[in-house]
């Protein structure tokens, strides 16, 4: 008898269990713990301006600093279509419209303004397109107004 009261106490307290495991996806999703395209982007330009910011600081090269800065350029030309201004600011609790729509371009504009100077070779002229870059175009988004 004892055996008999344990066995249905086991099956009313493990039976709702199965019942709340049966309304989830077995595993999730396929993309589970996968980056985004938006975070893979995100990530791909920070080692971008790292490299720049090894090369203004002396130790990094010319030629892998340029890289860095025209592949910079070509994901600040991907931002629109990544972060579409009537999405963003309504998947980022923190962006507004006008700031959504004007993130691309001021991206844009530092990014080549940084490119640019790297051309140069003047690593002084580097260091301040940089600090402008992470400020004003990267900062468009990711600092507070």
């Amino acid at each position: 008898m004892r055996k008999s009261v344990v066995l249905a106490i086991s099956t009313l307290l493990l039976a709702p269990l199965g019942l709340v495991a049966g309304c989830g996806q077995i595993g999730g999703p396929k993309s589970a713990g996968q980056p985004t395209a938006q975070a893979q982007a995100m990530q791909q330009m920070l080692a971008d301006v790292n490299q720049i910011r090894t090369y203004s600081y002396g130790s990094g090269d010319q030629a892998s600093a340029q890289a860095a800065a025209d592949d910079l350029v070509g994901w600040s030309g991907q931002i629109a279509t990544l972060f579409p201004p009537g999405q963003a600011s309504v998947d980022y609790v923190d962006m507004s419209p006008s700031r959504a729509a004007g993130a691309p371009g001021a991206m844009n504009r530092t990014a080549v303004a940084l490119q640019e100077s790297i051309r140069s070779g003047n690593r002084a002229l580097v260091t301040q397109k940089l600090a402008q870059t992470e400020q004003n175009g990267c900062g468009f988004c990711h600092r507070s107004p």
